[in-house]
């Protein structure tokens, strides 16, 4: 089965997201052939979330089973939350959506949760806790030089801190239960 994730930014967010969605088929125990989409090249939530492009996509794709779109949350501020529900159900039974709360990065920070100076719940409130959080871990453990200056790196723990992420993340336990939905209503 194949998988495509759309994201706002594939160039830095595939090192995170895509171990994350492989993790959920994995547990699932689950074969499926996951990808980042990077043709076309997204560059921001605008476009990821835009109706006309998501349909482009799905219609481009048609040896994709599911797409998986992932954005970042942001607060809410332009409405991500909204516009995510509604290409879901315009492509019903294709498409399933998860908001990171706040970005994706603290997808990330959720592994590395004994090296932050922060609580979870400060990091997990602040509007951007990329730029407040994520980078100066970044930058303190010298990963700036890393593939996906330190999003490949941060997420190679992602074996062992798997469960914990899910437990301190309550978005990606609830994307593995849509998407074991998804899974049980196939044919």
């Amino acid at each position: 089965m194949k998988v495509l994730i759309i994201t706002e930014d594939p160039t830095l967010d595939q090192h995170i997201v895509k171990p994350i969605v492989q993790a959920i088929f994995q547990d699932l125990h689950r074969p499926a052939s996951v990808e980042v989409l990077k043709d076309p090249h997204i560059s921001g939530a605008a476009q990821a979330l835009d109706q006309g492009l998501v349909a482009e996509i799905v219609e481009d794709n048609p040896m994709c089973a599911l797409f998986v779109l992932v954005v970042d949350r942001d607060c809410n501020r332009e409405k991500h939350e909204e516009k995510a529900a509604a290409r879901v159900q315009e492509h019903a039974g294709r498409l399933l959506a998860v908001l990171a709360w706040q970005e994706v990065e603290v997808w990330a920070l959720g592994l590395h949760r004994r090296d932050l100076e922060v609580s979870w719940q400060v990091l997990r409130a602040h509007c951007d806790p990329k730029e407040a959080f994520f980078d100066p871990l970044v930058r303190k453990k010298k990963w700036t030089e890393s593939v996906g200056r330190g999003r490949k790196t941060a997420m190679r723990e992602i074996g062992k801190g798997w469960a914990g992420l899910q437990q301190v993340c309550p978005e990606l336990g609830e994307l593995s239960r849509e998407i074991n939905a998804w899974l049980q209503a196939r044919p």
